[in-house]
């Protein structure tokens, strides 16, 4: 009997364990081990890193080691059979495409890992709104489904009111219609609740049951620091994306001085080591082995036009380099404004939704209070109760909103952190399901 309750209190506690509700970190970690697009991110940096060692090896010294082994077979004669073995090593003196190679390697790996480390950022946010965004419909089912019950509860009201002859059959079909409107809108938002709990599952690999809810007490506040151009000099300075335009148009750059050297000498020092164990001619003879060390200078006289068509390309591929850092300054510029005046809009927008709750609770108050003394009709009362529920359920949008655009300011500014999820992590609370 004491090891059926040991066994018993066990298997409770892990029931409790399945059931409690997953937080903002719990997302975030799962979605860090089973991210796609992060992994791709982690692919191509490493692929950029192999490809700057290769072009290291450009400029490194180079030894090969070659053998031929043959049998000759004339009429008549005894078979000859030859072994020649050739050591070379050979050592970059002067070669402009390697040097400028192995320089744009490296900015091209620059901005391989910039592109990841603004994919590790850009992991934040996604895991972010795709919990929020599940928030934001459960808010929104719960809200619908207490407006459903306020409604069908006031139908039974009027319908019994009919059956005794107080109301006239309009005011039932008025609430009827009433119900049957927020009852789909009900049944649309069940759907959008499994649907963002998929977007949530195919982020992390996981399927979550619940998800904690956001403290009504978290603060509501402006952004720190409380500057526009502050946010907008941090983001010139931190944003990832401008990272890795400007170290594409060094490695553009790089490319380009490569193309052009490929018109110039390339100079190598070079040593070889050959031996042949055949029989030495009968005119003159044949050492076994030689040892040969000099330089070789080569240079192309003409290549089918190849390495001008090379230079060309490499222009182009600088200006398109140069517009695209533009492009994307001028695009930070305006996001890091526009969402620094987007979330303080919020702050104010969060203000204003709890006091449009207040008022609409007073006005369904009053608006009751008229319908039992005859001075409104049943069409006022749904109109104030659906009023209600609609401010409810864009109070909490609002709060959804000021959270998410708040990391994506951040996020534009090149500092949002898992420090930054940690700290909204202590706001999530779970819930009784």
């Amino acid at each position: 009997m004491y090891l059926r309750r040991i066994l018993a209190g066990l298997a409770i506690l892990m029931l409790a364990s399945t059931l409690q509700a997953a937080k903002l970190m719990q997302v975030y970690e799962d979605a860090l081990q089973e991210d796609a697009e992060l992994a791709i991110e982690k692919a191509r940096l490493e692929q950029a890193r192999a490809q700057m060692r290769q072009a290291d090896s450009a400029l490194l010294p180079s030894i090969t080691a070659s053998g031929d082994w043959r049998r000759q077979d004339p009429d008549g004669q005894d078979a000859d059979t030859n072994l020649a073995l050739t050591l070379e090593a050979q050592q970059v003196l002067f070669s402009g495409q390697a040097w400028y190679g192995r320089t744009a390697a490296a900015q091209a790996f620059s901005v391989a890992e910039a592109q990841y480390r603004d994919a590790e950022q850009e992991l934040l946010l996604r895991a972010s709104e795709a919990y929020f965004s599940v928030l934001r419909a459960e808010d929104n089912l719960r809200t619908l489904e207490a407006e459903e019950r306020a409604i069908q509860r006031q139908l039974e009201q009027v319908r019994e009111q009919h059956e005794v002859g107080l109301i006239a059959i309009t005011d039932v079909l008025e609430a009827q219609a009433a119900f049957d409107s927020v009852r789909a809108a009900r049944i649309g938002a069940e759907g959008a609740l499994m649907i963002s709990y998929e977007d949530l599952e195919q982020l992390t690999g996981q399927r979550y049951d619940r998800v904690a809810t956001l403290n009504p007490e978290m603060p509501i506040t402006e952004p720190v620091p409380s500057d526009r151009q502050t946010w907008v000099d941090e983001a010139l300075y931190n944003n990832l994306v401008l990272r890795q335009a400007e170290a594409q148009i060094q490695a553009a750059e790089q490319s380009l001085k490569g193309n052009r050297a490929g018109h110039w000498p390339t100079v190598a020092a070079y040593g070889s080591y050959y031996t042949d164990n055949s029989e030495p001619s009968a005119v003159g003879g044949r050492p076994d082995s030689v040892t040969v060390f000099g330089i070789r200078a080569e240079v192309e006289l003409y290549g089918g036009g190849r390495t001008s068509a090379q230079i060309r390309e490499g222009s182009f591929a600088l200006e398109e380099a140069r517009s695209g850092g533009d492009l994307a300054r001028r695009q930070i510029l305006q996001q890091t404004r526009s969402l620094f005046t987007q979330v303080n809009t919020d702050v104010l927008t969060v203000q204003a939704r709890q006091q449009a709750i207040r008022s609409a609770e007073s006005a369904l108050e009053a608006t009751r209070s008229g319908y039992e003394v005859g001075t409104r009709n049943i069409v006022d009362v749904l109109n104030a109760e659906r009023a209600l529920w609609s401010a409810i359920r864009d109070h909490d949008a609002a709060r959804y909103d000021y959270v998410v655009n708040q990391l994506r300011l951040k996020r534009v500014a090149g500092k949002l952190t898992v420090a930054d999820l940690r700290e909204l992590n202590t706001w999530l609370q779970s819930t009784e399901s």
